[in-house]
């Protein structure tokens, strides 16, 4: 997430799946203010949110 291009829903999911925790972690520690620092962490909340769905579906998870 490099450029601040507009991204549609569908294509900004897509960047978040690629963007590793601890990037989007340094930029939450980086944050020149309180509002950008809430930004980052719902990405970041997000972010894990849909990593562990991908784990829970995924067929090896054990229920």
């Amino acid at each position: 997430m490099k450029d601040n291009k507009l991204y549609t829903a569908d294509e900004a999911i897509k960047v978040l799946e690629r963007t590793s925790l601890t990037d989007i972690d340094s930029k939450i520690r980086k944050a020149k203010n309180a509002e950008e620092r809430k930004r980052w962490n719902a990405l970041y909340d997000f972010a894990l949110q849909q990593r562990q769905r991908k784990i829970i579906n995924s067929k090896e998870f054990i229920r």
